[in-house]
């Protein structure tokens, strides 16, 4: 609990890159079955990593305004610091990355070749 109170630095580092591999993998992998089943389970992948990569970002935001934790060495501080911030701006970018292949899952149905 003291993680979401504090913050992890690196969250959106890591959850922001690794929600939209997953979730590319996975849409790569059941093309051709949602071709054929008509069912389109790719835009719900989409918002789920969505979901991650923002949830990664806001534990980052939480780091950046965590003024007490990790002051000591004031080097160590400032390394988190930003190291936070790089985070939630990683994980916003992947955050919209993945809105983005959300509507093209929308949109498209896979079987378009």
């Amino acid at each position: 609990m003291q993680a979401i109170r504090t913050g992890v630095s690196w969250a959106g580092l890591v959850s922001g890159p690794v929600a939209w591999a997953i979730t590319l993998q996975l849409d790569y992998s059941i093309a051709s079955w949602q071709c054929q089943a008509g069912f389109r389970p790719t835009a719900l992948f989409s918002l789920i990593g969505a979901a991650v990569a923002l949830a990664g970002a806001l534990l980052s935001w939480h780091a950046v305004h965590d003024r007490g934790h990790g002051t000591v060495p004031p080097r160590k501080a400032r390394t988190r610091a930003f190291l936070a911030r790089t985070s939630v701006g990683i994980g916003a970018l992947f955050t919209l990355i993945l809105l983005a292949q959300l509507m093209a899952g929308l949109i498209f149905s896979g079987c378009e070749l």
